[in-house]
């Protein structure tokens, strides 16, 4: 008979099966039109961070957003170990994740055949915060980095 942890270990290997069955379904379905499929889960976890981890968001502009979501995701997940603004403008941000947890994640599901991780949570937390806060539509991208085992996620806004 397994041990408690054992039992655990293999309960996050079933529930890591499940994720990466699902997120290549939705892929092989829909191609890049997975990105919208992850809207409601962006303003889910936007609205468990609101309530349960004191995001304050409602700033001005794109960049107060941004580093307040990134910030959490840092300190108060431990999701990734740095999360950078690298461009701003009134179109579009770029933001560089380093150190993403969810890297190996993501390195499965290229295996898989899906360049693109559409399921990144820093990235739909930080689409739902742009459109809500700023009213903004918004067109997220995101590209794996293997020299930082993390992502380069791109925003451009309209409206």
């Amino acid at each position: 008979m397994a041990t408690e942890e054992q039992k655990k270990a293999n309960l996050v290997r079933v529930y890591m099966m499940t994720v990466e069955g699902l997120v290549k379904g939705l892929w092989d379905l829909f191609g890049e039109g997975a990105y919208a499929a992850m809207e409601t889960f962006g303003d889910e976890l936007l609205e468990v961070m609101q309530k349960e981890m004191g995001l304050e968001i409602g700033g001005e502009n794109v960049h107060e957003e941004i580093a307040e979501v990134g910030r959490l995701f840092v300190d108060e997940f431990g999701f990734a170990d740095k999360i950078e603004l690298v461009e701003e403008d009134k179109g579009h941000a770029v933001i560089h994740v380093d150190g993403c947890h969810g890297y190996n994640l993501t390195k499965k599901l290229r295996a898989l055949g899906i360049e693109h991780p559409f399921t990144c949570p820093i990235m739909n937390v930080m689409r739902a915060t742009i459109h809500k806060n700023l009213g903004l539509e918004v067109h997220e991208h995101v590209d794996a980095r293997d020299d930082v085992r993390g992502s380069k996620i791109t925003f451009k806004f309209e409206g």
